[in-house]
């Protein structure tokens, strides 16, 4: 279970986002399971979620899977 759902927190990633920072906010969602909203200079590019399979998904974007996942491992290690 993630606590610190209400803490936004920067992620810093490789390839297409080397060197740029990606802003990430938690929304708790009415069935509990939050959605990060996901900003690259303040524009939102991306929205979350980790299924109860453990897989992360793309909620809202259009991001390459891989890099769903890669971010999505990055949340799970700064929420956790």
């Amino acid at each position: 279970m993630m606590e610190k759902s209400d803490e936004i927190f920067e992620v810093n990633l490789d390839g297409q986002f080397m060197g740029r920072s990606l802003t990430v906010k938690p929304e708790q969602t009415t069935d509990g399971v939050p959605i990060y909203h996901c900003y690259l200079d303040g524009t939102s590019i991306s929205q979350l979620r980790l299924e109860t399979s453990g897989e992360w998904t793309q909620v809202w974007g259009d991001l390459p899977e891989h890099t769903v996942q890669r971010i999505g491992e990055v949340i799970a290690a700064n929420a956790g």
